[in-house]
């Protein structure tokens, strides 16, 4: 997904963890507008002034999606996600911080830009840790099957 399709989904209304979704979604070759629905409740810091942004709440969730119960995968993703957040965001993770003098609205340029370096990041990690972003089993993988929880 590139930046004038990020673009066209915010002028059609959703929010950075909705578009987050939605690009795994398209990864995916897959639609789910409830799961869309549901992360529109992780934007603008899930309506909390300090809470965290969408995008990172989001890419937790996706990275979660991939690994499902695979914690041995997901916990290293998860923080490798968490340290490259902080460095892409360096004034802190709420939403306050990031978008300063434009909050509560997010800031088109910073938060356009922050989202793709996210989603570029997300498909690294899951790369890196051996699941494919585009397989539509979404993170089923040999011995990370329904009946083998790894937990």
């Amino acid at each position: 997904m590139n930046d004038i399709q990020i673009l066209k989904l915010k002028s059609q209304g959703y929010c950075c963890s909705q578009i987050m979704v939605l690009m795994v979604l398209d990864l995916l070759d897959k639609a789910n507008e409830d799961l869309v629905d549901f992360a529109g409740g992780l934007c603008m810091g899930s309506g909390m002034e300090t809470g965290p942004c969408g995008i990172l709440t989001a890419g937790m969730s996706i990275l979660s999606l991939y690994a499902k119960k695979d914690k041995d995968r997901l916990g290293p993703m998860q923080e490798s996600f968490l340290t490259f957040f902080q460095a892409a965001a360096p004034k802190g993770i709420d939403c306050k911080a990031i978008v300063e003098e434009t909050f509560p609205a997010p800031n088109p340029v910073v938060c356009g830009h922050l989202l793709s370096r996210a989603h570029s990041q997300i498909v690294t990690l899951l790369l890196e840790n051996g699941f494919d972003p585009a397989d539509n089993s979404l993170g089923n993988s040999p011995g990370n099957s329904p009946g083998n929880s790894n937990a």
